[in-house]
């Protein structure tokens, strides 16, 4: 569920804009990685810091059930593990604006969450609305879209996007997944409006979004922006 090898690909396919970009995020991780290594180590476990919305910060290891932050968490968990007895601390994902999570032996991996309200659809399948914003991961961002990617313990991770203008994050495909030709139908629905977008999703082969998401987060940035220049 690490985020840091979808990187891998994106210097060979991303224009120099968008290079910057991504060169842009990862030397922001690293910053925060040089912080992140001044705490102490405990292996195995995920160590976060919390922003919340009044202004405070918590930090602490990942005490939810399942040891990380997942899509469906209303909370966020967390204890400073120092000592047999100490307590956990809980933040509601409503009072969350961001948080960052790493493992203490790879402080230089650092990935960025925010709070996002998450619309959740698959196919014919009721959507799926949390009545809570859901802790998804930055993957990729510029000023026309953020993709984020949300992790599921039960149904699999998969990708979301969200313009600014958007009220919902909403789902894009499974990640690691062949693309279905339902799934194939729904996002050409989804992006209906979007020809190129479109042509794209009918023509690529059912392996491409797992092999290679990249090209089409890239992509679907790039129609974004030519759409917003148009309306001026």
């Amino acid at each position: 569920m690490k985020l840091t090898k979808v990187f891998e690909g994106a210097c060979k396919i991303a224009n120099f804009r968008q290079l910057k970009l991504i060169v842009f995020v990862l030397a922001i991780m690293m910053s925060i990685g040089t912080f992140a290594q001044k705490e102490k180590v405990i292996k195995n476990f995920w160590h976060a810091k919390v922003w919340l919305k009044d202004g405070t910060t918590d930090s602490g290891y990942i005490r939810n059930g399942h040891s990380t932050v997942c899509v469906y968490d209303e909370t966020v968990v967390l204890n400073n593990l120092d000592g047999l007895f100490s307590k956990n601390r809980t933040h509601a994902t409503k009072d969350i604006d961001s948080m960052y999570i790493w493992y203490d032996t790879e402080p230089d991996k650092v990935l960025i969450s925010h709070a996002v309200p998450v619309y959740y659809y698959y196919g014919n399948e009721t959507p799926m609305e949390y009545g809570y914003p859901s802790m998804c991961y930055v993957l990729y961002q510029s000023k026309n879209v953020t993709i984020y990617e949300a992790w599921d313990l039960y149904l699999g991770d998969f990708y979301l996007y969200k313009t600014p203008d958007m009220q919902y994050a909403k789902a894009l495909f499974r990640k690691g997944k062949k693309l279905t030709e339902k799934r194939r139908a729904t996002l050409c629905d989804e992006f209906q409006n979007y020809s190129i977008i479109k042509n794209y999703i009918k023509s690529i082969h059912k392996d491409k979004l797992k092999d290679d998401p990249v090209s089409f987060f890239l992509l679907i940035d790039k129609v974004l922006g030519s759409e917003k220049k148009d309306r001026r």
